[in-house]
């Protein structure tokens, strides 16, 4: 097979691992690309892993399952939670996906996060926050109605009077 030999000769290359997991999984061959990613995450150096976890998470997406792409992402988003970029990635995958109601979701968890004992799980400035409801606003153009937009306005209003709020206690 030409993709082992690709990946034995150029194993630090995240791009042949990524083609390979692409054919395998083109191929229905699920189980094979999942031992794959562990390979791969063994041989590629560290700075890649995330990377190529989000590559191969948005093949699950289209190739695979959401399911399993929703898995990676939300195990990717939990070790990376400045990583606004990835966010991004899931919640065009949902939506990609016809799953309005997930990316929604995924919009929320962020806006208003449940304080259950941990930290808060996204460490937003705001000025990504500004561009996480620019395109929560977008989506809602596109895939909502009235009272959806309605929703985002109010959540953005709430976010920069806590924002104000905060900053003149500090």
């Amino acid at each position: 097979d030409m993709f082992k030999n690709m990946c034995k000769k150029f194993k630090s290359k995240k791009t042949v691992w990524i083609a390979h997991f692409n054919y395998l999984l083109k191929g229905s061959r699920h189980e094979e690309a999942h031992a794959l990613l562990k390979r791969s995450l063994q041989s590629l150096p560290p700075y890649k892993h995330v990377e190529t976890m989000s590559k191969f998470a948005q093949m699950e997406f289209e190739l695979g399952s959401p399911e399993r792409g929703r898995t990676i992402f939300n195990a990717l988003l939990e070790n990376n939670p400045k990583r606004m970029d990835l966010l991004f990635v899931n919640i065009d995958k949902e939506v990609k996906n016809g799953d309005i109601d997930k990316a929604r979701a995924l919009f929320d968890s962020v806006v208003n996060p449940v304080s259950n004992d941990r930290k808060q799980k996204f460490k937003f400035k705001d000025k990504q926050m500004k561009s996480l409801f620019k395109k929560w606003y977008r989506m809602e153009e596109e895939h909502g109605d009235e009272t959806t937009r309605e929703r985002v306005r109010e959540d953005a209003r709430n976010f920069v009077a806590k924002s104000k709020s905060g900053q003149h206690q500090s």
